[in-house]
């Protein structure tokens, strides 16, 4: 068992304290804050036609406090005698309304078809758009929950300029991987997710229907307040809350559809297999084995494994409070067949969020999410059905499954092979108290917990099909792992506004203890197959395995953060965090973290106020430095392993023995990225047409990256030292058009980023990191070197076949080639073929990430689509290159060489060897162009839905992946993954799915 306990001097007991003198001292002057003079007010917010406006934010100007009107537009709120109430709805303008002694304000807001974001969510807080300085962009709830997938991230696909999301996988429940703005470091790149205030690394359990909004954090301005956490960027999710003073409200939010292989890939038939086949065979010397003419079509494998598949998701919610309490409840069940058979998952999301008003001072709440979720994983058939032969039937007459050596049966293992679950639970949520006092102060105590509890088994059968797909012996498998995340944070707010000026003032402590735990065992030969007995003591004692390891980490910071504007016009942000980290040691323990922002509203000047063209003009530059402690836990410090015992003496003792398996390097610090931005918004025609447009850089210096050392040292892992340096730059933009006429609207919108990846430095020696897929010499085809991408592609340049005695003795070779083999590159004119030949190939890194969208509402109609895509970056072949034995083949194997002039592109066919070392013929283009989703929805009139008592009710049809634009070969361009060193290589992956869904959503 491994375990080791951070490290704890007296600053992180010393964090402890200052926390409470904080938490203790804001509750003792909150009797200030019973001491205000406030006054009732209330009233109603209809629009230009007289209709009542759900939903519409009153907000006590100069704070964040506030409420909302309900289902008939009607508010109640506390307010000081002196106060403004300014009120804010998407899509219509903001209207500011002194209380001048009033107790009752009605008001009537016009339409604004600009005017979507006033408010945005920043890092602890919000904050008017106009008075932003760093690069923030944001997503509503209709435009997430019209995806019907399992991860949240995947409907911000196309949706937000300097953010690639990539899928995993198609299977079912499979995660993406996210990069914003490129890959700055040869860690952990993924970004930090903030839900609700609770910092989290992924929101895989979220359902998309409770997302309020989505923000993307991308510069230093914006993420710099979460210091290291937010190295890699910040996404920050905002889930519906209930309103005060609303009567309830129920909504439901349902579809169904099926689910079918988007794309398969061509591989040839059993007659050409047989074709192929002999000629590999003669090709080696061999005599034909088959005879061509009694094959035909044959098995298709893929049709086999593949099959159409359901998916259904249902959403019910209330919502509603008194004038003391609010709440937000959902339920939601999603379940989603594989499109490859056996594989599944189904998940049951609770979600409560509550909010208490003591007084007008004092508020608690909570947001609270309970998961579970069952999923089965396929049984590892994908790969099987690429290279099984298609002369073989799964099964024989007598109903036994067919040996279709070398490759194993994939009929076979979905029987044998397909007990394989996962049962996941978790809590996700957190509970904060805001207190207000001395009427420009608030204090926030949050308090987070991530608790998740996973146990998976396996059981394999006696089974025999093949010599090489067998198993004598029945196993059991069972894995444990338990994850903790505990977060405290405790921030002081100031607010103020006079004349023309506007000030915010946070500053704050936070701490975060991460604990993980795992435990797994096996067992064989159990006395029988039934459910009943899947269990470790059913199986022999003699036959045991078992592993169990642990590890924590913590972190304790300091944030402060200052926002002022001077007449709407000059803007000011700057922030300063100073982070722990108990992954290094003490004395490089402590990083600090500054940023600063500068903005200029040129719209507010006077030359511009008289004039209808341009209705908004923005710059806003930032600089910024931010760390990162992404290692593996305790790469800081030594790990001892026990259990390496051997056997001694005469007598043949058993001596119990430990090792050192982990190397430290306990001087290791902060890697440290800067980043600077420079962006301009703009609007024109009464904001009906809006864009942002940003360009950046980002410089990571000291990245800790493992050094390779001596095998006889015996560390299983290398040393962690700070050494290399990558530089990331490019462009973002965003535009948008929105324009109505009478009854009907629409809007368009696009948003591109280019990202330019350069590796600055990798350390002493400067010796290339090698990753990636290995060719036939060992070598293997991912580098990262000064000067380049990190993870390009590296090996050889093709440049024909030897067509016949003559090229092959006058065009250098790299050995013992024969004609019909490829021709690769002397790049350095040597005259011979070897190692030193080798060039870059292309990069999995895009050179144009882009999405763009449009819709139109007519009399109650309404249509959406959404496309995405990438250019300019290339995909690696793996697992046509994996070849060590006969498998099926690819159609671009029909154009192989047969003789002089037949081909000078497709080699002889071959298994192994020259022709599959790593070179540019397994580099595909990986650019793409996918209609990522479309829907056509009605929304009943109201008169109709008054009749039932029903608020609005709308169905709609839609489809997602519903086509791919792409020259790549594969299941999909989209390869995901999270080892920046090797990305873009497909060595297998599961399919990705087309989906028809229909659907309802409604409201009471």
């Amino acid at each position: 068992m491994e375990k080791f306990l951070p490290e704890r001097d007296s600053t992180w007991h010393l964090s402890k304290y200052l926390i409470l003198t904080l938490l203790l001292f804001s509750l003792f002057i909150v009797q200030d804050s019973f001491g205000q003079t406030n006054v009732p007010v209330q009233g109603t917010v209809l629009d230009s036609s007289g209709q009542p406006i759900p939903g519409v934010n009153v907000v006590i100007k100069g704070t964040i406090n506030g409420t909302v009107t309900d289902l008939d537009g009607k508010y109640s709120i506390q307010v000081p005698e002196d106060a403004v109430l300014v009120f804010t709805f998407v899509g219509f303008k903001t209207v500011e309304a002194p209380i001048g002694g009033r107790s009752t304000i009605d008001v009537t807001l016009e339409e604004d078809l600009g005017d979507l974001d006033e408010f945005v969510v920043v890092g602890y807080g919000i904050q008017r758009k106009s008075d932003l300085t760093g690069a923030i962009s944001s997503v509503k709830s209709e435009d997430i929950s019209r995806l019907p997938v399992s991860d949240v991230t995947q409907s911000l696909q196309g949706r937000v300029s300097g953010v690639q999301i990539t899928q995993n996988s198609g299977a079912p429940g499979a995660g993406s991987t996210v990069r914003i703005r490129g890959v700055g470091t040869l860690n952990n790149s993924s970004p930090l997710y903030v839900v609700d205030g609770m910092l989290l690394d992924d929101i895989n359990f979220l359902n998309p229907n409770d997302v309020e909004s989505i923000e993307v954090l991308k510069d230093a301005s914006a993420t710099a307040i979460y210091g290291s956490r937010g190295a890699n960027g910040v996404i920050i999710v905002s889930t519906k809350q209930g309103s005060f003073d609303a009567e309830t409200r129920i909504t439901v939010d349902a579809y169904t559809g099926v689910q079918q292989v988007a794309n398969k890939i061509d591989l040839v038939n059993a007659r050409d297999f047989a074709q192929l086949a002999n000629e590999l065979e003669q090709n080696v010397g061999n005599e034909p084995i088959y005879n061509v003419n009694d094959y035909g079509e044959g098995t298709d494998w893929q049709d086999y494994i593949f099959r159409n598949a359901p998916i259904n998701n249902v959403s019910l919610g209330a919502s509603g409070g008194s004038s003391k309490s609010n709440f937000n409840l959902s339920v939601n069940y999603f379940d989603q067949k594989g499109v490859v058979k056996e594989s599944e998952y189904e998940r049951l999301t609770i979600r409560l969020n509550n909010q208490y008003k003591f007084s007008d001072a004092v508020t608690f709440g909570n947001n609270l999410s309970f998961i579970y979720f069952n999923q089965q994983n396929e049984p590892g058939v994908i790969g099987n059905a690429y290279r099984a032969y298609p002369i073989f039937d799964p099964t024989q007459p007598d109903g036994s499954y067919t040996d279709t050596s070398p490759v194993g049966n994939p009929a076979a293992q979905f029987e044998y092979n397909s007990n394989n679950q996962t049962n996941n639970y978790r809590a996700v949520g957190n509970f904060f108290m805001d207190v207000k006092f001395l009427k420009n102060f608030t204090f926030r105590s949050n308090a987070g917990l991530d608790l998740a509890f996973e146990d998976s088994k396996s059981f394999t059968p006696v089974y025999f099909v093949s010599p090489t797909q067998q198993n004598p012996e029945n196993s059991v498998n069972v894995g444990n792992l338990r994850n903790r995340n505990i977060l405290w944070e405790n921030t002081l707010n100031y607010t103020k506004e006079w004349d023309n000026h506007r000030i915010n003032l946070l500053a704050g402590i936070t701490t975060q203890d991460f604990y993980t735990e795992t435990l797994g065992g096996g067992r064989r030969n159990l006395p029988g197959e039934d459910p009943s007995l899947w269990y470790l003591n059913a199986g022999e004692l003699t036959t045991q395995t078992n592993s169990n390891s642990a590890g924590d980490w913590a972190m304790l910071s300091y944030l402060f953060r200052a926002n002022y504007t001077y007449k709407n016009k000059f803007l000011f942000t700057g922030t300063f965090r100073r982070d722990g980290s108990s992954r290094f040691g003490e004395e490089n323990r402590f990083g600090n973290f500054p940023s600063v922002a500068l903005g200029y509203n040129i719209i507010e000047e006077g030359f511009l106020l008289d004039q209808n063209f341009l209705s908004n003009l923005k710059i806003r530059g930032s600089w910024g430095k931010i760390g990162n402690d992404k290692i593996a836990f305790y790469e800081g410090r030594p790990v001892v392993t026990g259990n390496q015992n051997a056997v001694f003496g005469i007598d043949e003792q058993l001596i119990y023995g430990a090792t050192l398996t982990r190397l430290a390097n306990p001087f290791i610090k902060w890697e440290e990225t800067v980043t600077s931005n420079l962006g301009f918004e703009f609007g024109f025609f009464d904001e009906k047409l809006t864009g942002e447009f940003d360009y950046y850089t980002r410089k990571t210096n000291d990245i800790l990256v493992g050094v390779p050392i001596p095998s006889y040292v015996g560390s299983a892992n290398n040393p962690i030292i700070n050494a290399a340096s990558v530089k990331n730059s490019g462009i973002d933009l965003t535009l948008n058009w929105r324009d109505q006429k009478g009854d009907f609207s629409y809007n368009f919108g696009i948003v591109a980023s280019t990202v330019n990846n350069e590796v600055l430095d990798i350390g002493e020696g400067n010796e290339a990191i090698f990753g990636g897929a290995v060719g036939i010499s060992g070598y293997l085809g991912s580098r990262t070197t000064i000067g380049q991408s990190i993870g390009h592609y590296y090996g050889y340049k093709t440049v024909g076949v030897f067509q016949n005695e003559a090229d092959l003795s006058s065009i250098p070779k790299r050995g013992p080639e024969v004609a019909g083999d490829l021709i690769y590159q002397d790049t350095n004119g040597d005259g011979a073929v070897n190692n030193n030949d080798r060039v870059i190939l292309g990069s999995p890194i895009p050179d144009l990430i882009y999405g763009f969208n449009f819709g139109f509402d007519f009399k109650g109609f309404d249509l959406r689509a959404d496309f995405n895509g990438t250019y300019g970056n290339e995909i690696y072949n793996a697992k046509k290159q994996t070849r060590f034995n006969t498998y099926n083949f690819e159609s671009s194997y029909l154009d192989r060489w047969t003789g002089a002039g037949t081909s000078n592109s497709e080699p002889r066919v071959t298994n192994g060897g020259h022709n599959y070392e790593v070179s540019d013929r397994f580099v595909e283009d990986g650019s793409f162009l996918r209609l990522r989703n479309i829907q056509v929805g009605y929304n009943f009139s109201e008169v109709a839905l008054n009749k039932i008592k029903v608020q609005n009710f709308r169905v709609y049809l839609s489809g997602t992946n519903v086509f791919t634009w792409t020259k790549y070969s594969g299941y999909t361009p989209e390869i995901g993954g999270g080892n920046v060193l090797g990305t873009g290589y497909d060595s297998g992956l599961y399919p990705l799915a087309r989906t028809f869904n229909v659907g309802i959503s409604a409201s009471f």
